[in-house]
């Protein structure tokens, strides 16, 4: 497994960085997470992404999660398994999944996620920013999601 780093961000957010991709945790407020993914996941972080979560699930749940993935640019097939499965164990702790993607190929791997994880409308793909932003406002008044630092 290739090697990644931790770090807490000056804003607080957690940041899970390799060579080729990262996954940004920001808390806007207990039981909001937004979640930006940058790059080609192969694998590389094993389960720490989603080990980065568990405790906003253990303690704050049901959760609502905002995972943006415009410049996510790929994940292998093992990767999209793990999700799905995760996904699929963890729904009851879940209130709602938001993906955002403007890519064809990466919305396609969240509906499949999405249809196997059974998780039915638990999780909604966005291709539009506006709606999801909206969703975001909802959840946490305020906050601004911060624009991709690629």
């Amino acid at each position: 497994m290739a090697a990644f780093r931790r770090e807490t961000l000056e804003d607080g957010a957690v940041r899970l960085a390799s060579e080729r991709c990262r996954f940004t945790f920001r808390r806007p407020r207990p039981g909001v997470v937004s979640l930006l993914i940058e790059g080609h996941d192969r694998g590389e972080f094993g389960t720490a992404p989603m080990d980065e979560l568990r405790e906003d699930l253990s303690r704050y749940a049901p959760v609502e999660l905002f995972i943006e993935m415009d410049d996510t640019t790929g994940a292998v097939v093992p990767v999209q398994e793990a999700w799905t499965e995760w996904f699929s164990e963890n729904r009851s702790a879940l209130k709602s999944v938001s993906m955002l993607t403007r890519s064809k190929y990466m919305h396609f791997t969240a509906e499949v996620v999405k249809l196997f994880s059974r998780t039915g409308e638990l999780i909604r793909v966005y291709l539009d920013p506006a709606p999801f932003d909206e969703a975001l406002q909802r959840a946490a008044p305020g906050f601004v999601r911060p624009k991709s630092q690629g």
